[in-house]
């Protein structure tokens, strides 16, 4: 059996193809920096900010400064990167807790929440011990033409010795034995059969009822291979299971292995991937793999998705978009309605009158060049109208029980490793400013100072 990592440091839904032996998996990790109104999380890697790190991971607090310079706690994680690109996850049936060297070092991960980050005001009194070393983290996004900034800072606190007790709020919290990931904002339940898809997403909001967003969600790959066969694929063609997980305040890191049987033929693919949880937010760090040529060994047609079942028609929100869609009826399932100059940042959202989604994918430079990006499908019906369409059977676009998908051309990319990014945001109230404001994430810089 063949293993292959699909892991990286970002967000992460799997979103899986087989292509002759070819397993793809789909995901993406934000470098989101942003401050105060910012919602978002921040991961920063240990090698920019380097100036701050080498010290045993017990030493770090991390703090926001009040008005009147008050040092207030705030929760984080270091979460250890180690030596062949994994993170170093202490739980589960397979945990490598063993692989870790117990310092903040090179792509170790720095993580906390956007809106607990607080005006760039130094420390000036310390409820409890005051840190030996102080570094000051700042974050900045230049706007607009006039070049207005808006900014914000954090404090990382190294203690040598007499570290105060960490922040006890935690944003995410694991439920293994219900695969139950459960934040402020939303309930995350994988699906027991196969945890490359979700079984049902709910909305959160205050004391009331959790309201259900999402009822299911799929893949489906076709590739008609040139002078040979067809395969079809989706989630139930895949064994899957959690290896390992880590679960912090801030990040719910699990570790998902999965392998297809090809045919009848005695040939399995393995792969694995590291999917992380935020509180509004699920991060898809993967690396594509394609060992073979779709453009030269793949006839027109072949395809892939990931989709949702919203419990609503999406017609009740309000959707945007700036990718092309993927159903033109003339040509087939993922056939162009119309070239668009290439972008580096692809995106949906759809904001209802109690909830949202904003989902967002970078593809890589060289599928930028092969004009390898995704393209949206929509169909306006619920749920409801859905569900009489098994979601275990094998089916392409228009006929499974999704009503939003993202769709790829499988002739469209060539053989070698690609690397995507892929995020979902949910949040639990109606606010377009929030969607325009994630669009800028990567806009967001960080610096570091020692005060």
């Amino acid at each position: 059996m063949v293993r292959i990592a699909a892991h990286g440091v970002y967000l992460r839904i799997l979103i899986l193809a087989l292509m002759m032996g070819t397993l793809i998996s789909v995901g993406f990790w934000p470098q989101t920096l942003w401050a105060q109104i910012h919602r978002a999380p921040i991961v920063i890697k240990a090698k920019d900010i380097a100036r701050a790190s080498r010290y045993p991971l017990n030493f770090y607090r991390l703090y926001r400064s009040s008005a009147d310079g008050t040092a207030v706690p705030i929760p984080f994680q270091i979460d250890e990167v180690n030596e062949v690109g994994d993170y170093v996850l202490d739980q589960g049936v397979q945990p490598n807790i063993k692989t870790s060297n117990g310092y903040f070092d090179h792509i170790d991960e720095l993580s906390l929440m956007g809106d607990d980050v607080g005006p760039k005001i130094p420390p000036s009194r310390w409820n409890g011990p005051k840190p030996q070393i102080v570094f000051e983290i700042n974050f900045q996004l230049a706007q607009n033409s006039d070049e207005s900034v808006k900014e914000g800072a954090v404090y990382l606190g190294i203690f040598f010795s007499g570290a105060p007790e960490l922040s006890t709020k935690k944003y995410v919290v694991f439920n293994l034995d219900q695969d139950l990931i459960k934040t402020s904002r939303y309930e995350y339940v994988f699906d027991k059969k196969n945890y490359l898809v979700v079984k049902h997403i709910d909305m959160l909001r205050n004391d009331q009822d959790p309201v259900r967003m999402i009822d299911s969600s799929t893949f489906y790959m076709k590739a008609d291979l040139k002078y040979f066969l067809t395969v079809d694929a989706n989630h139930r063609s895949v064994n899957s299971s959690l290896e390992a997980y880590k679960t912090g305040p801030v990040r719910t890191i699990v570790r998902v292995n999965f392998f297809y049987s090809f045919l009848n033929l005695n040939f399995e693919v393995g792969m694995y991937t590291e999917v992380s949880f935020f509180s509004n937010s699920v991060i898809l760090p993967a690396i594509i793999y394609n060992p073979i040529d779709g453009t030269k060994n793949l006839n027109d047609g072949s395809g892939f998705y990931y989709g949702f079942g919203f419990t609503k028609n999406p017609s009740q929100y309000e959707f945007k978009t700036n990718m092309d869609h993927a159903m033109d009826r003339d040509k087939g399932l993922l056939g162009l309605l119309r070239a668009r100059p290439l972008k580096a940042l692809y995106w949906a959202s759809l904001v209802g009158s109690d909830s949202m989604m904003y989902v967002e994918l970078r593809p890589s430079e060289s599928m930028l060049r092969e004009n390898n990006v995704p393209k949206v499908y929509l169909d306006n019906k619920s749920f409801d109208e859905l569900k009489s369409r098994d979601n275990d059977d094998i089916l392409p676009l228009g006929q499974s029980p999704v009503n939003l998908a993202l769709a790829f051309d499988l002739t469209k990319f060539s053989k070698g490793e690609q690397i995507m990014a892929f995020q979902l945001f949910f949040e639990n109230r109606k606010d377009p400013k929030i969607i325009e404001a994630f669009k800028t994430l990567s806009d967001w810089q960080v610096k570091i100072k020692r005060i």
